[in-house]
């Protein structure tokens, strides 16, 4: 029998009746995907879970957002994955500072509960372990945790950039142009402050570099050479590209890699740490060079004026800091 008839036949027999639920788990493929499967008429329930906010069009807007999990829910996920049943002061403060290491991730402090479980070390100890061994730790298939769920916290994200470069391949010619700004962006973002990402920060440095390009070429050191117009998201014209900044975002916050609230982004400490431990370490001084020049060279050295020089000035002097700094709270 034919798939597809097969599939629709199967939705014509549900629509039929009433008293059905149907569950759409992690469904990431976009709207196309889902409606396809949903059973025609009124009747039913349908339960969606997706980090694509864009299928709350299906539900009419009847969507809930699940947001970061709260330290003292933290705090007993770690204690009961690392079957640990002593309540003491000592125990509670170790617990509260791994949680918040771990940025509150569930799935890390699962995964944290399980390496604590197996190796029967205490939770500072792992702590101590987490700050010097993170990547390994995060990407440790043997404590992948006590869920069901068959992915480590890195190998989870990590298939999100999979996911990303496999567009950058497809057909689709608009697809494949946001998925490669969303990867410029990602690894822009590693290296900056993770809250308060203004998008002027890039669209300031686009038109001071085009504005002065002549100087910039002439009087300021070689690794200007790094930028160009793909990181500067400038058109072929040389012009402010705010379709191709906002595609990219939009595959970010898709996969949520990052949140947007208007023009401003922010990404998860955990998140960004993990983008600049997969970064290879002879690339990072280059991926330092560029958010440099884009956040201090091209406009506090260009346009000492310029209003938004205090908020790039805030990103310039923490990102040095950042490089080397692990996640330190929930939010």
């Amino acid at each position: 029998m034919d798939a597809a008839l097969s599939a629709e036949s199967v939705l014509e027999w549900i629509a039929d009746r009433d008293d059905w639920l149907m569950v759409f788990d992690n469904a990431d493929g976009g709207c196309q995907v889902v409606e396809k499967f949903i059973p025609p008429g009124n009747g039913g329930n349908i339960l969606i879970t997706s980090r694509d906010k864009g299928l709350a069009r299906i539900t009419s807007g009847t969507c809930l957002e699940v947001t970061e999990m709260g330290e003292d829910e933290g705090i007993t996920l770690l204690l009961k994955s690392a079957m640990i049943e002593n309540n003491s002061v000592n125990v509670a403060t170790a617990a509260q500072k791994l949680v918040a290491a771990l940025g509150c991730i569930p799935l890390a402090i699962d995964q944290a509960g399980a390496y604590v479980m197996s190796c029967g070390c205490g939770l500072d100890h792992y702590l101590e372990l987490f700050m010097e061994h993170r990547a390994k730790l995060m990407s440790d298939e043997e404590f992948r945790g006590a869920s069901l769920y068959n992915k480590t916290t890195y190998g989870t994200w990590e298939i999100s950039i999979e996911a990303i470069k496999c567009r950058t391949e497809g057909k689709n010619k608009a697809q494949s142009l946001a998925a490669q700004s969303a990867l410029t962006l990602h690894e822009i973002f590693a290296f900056l402050h993770h809250d308060n990402i203004s998008e002027d920060i890039f669209k300031s440095a686009a038109l001071n570099f085009m504005e002065r390009r002549d100087e910039i070429t002439n009087g300021l050191p070689q690794s200007i050479s790094l930028l160009d117009y793909k990181t500067l998201f400038l058109n072929d014209d040389g012009k402010w590209d705010a379709l191709q900044f906002e595609a990219g975002i939009r595959v970010l916050v898709s996969f949520s890699l990052i949140k947007s609230v208007g023009k401003l982004y922010s990404v998860h400490p955990l998140v960004q740490t993990w983008s600049r431990d997969r970064i290879p370490v002879t690339n990072s001084d280059s991926y330092y060079d560029v958010v440099s020049l884009l956040l201090f060279g091209l406009t506090r050295l260009l346009h000492c004026c310029d209003t938004s020089v205090p908020c790039i000035t805030k990103h310039y002097i923490i990102v040095t800091s950042s490089l080397i700094s692990a996640p330190q709270c929930c939010t």
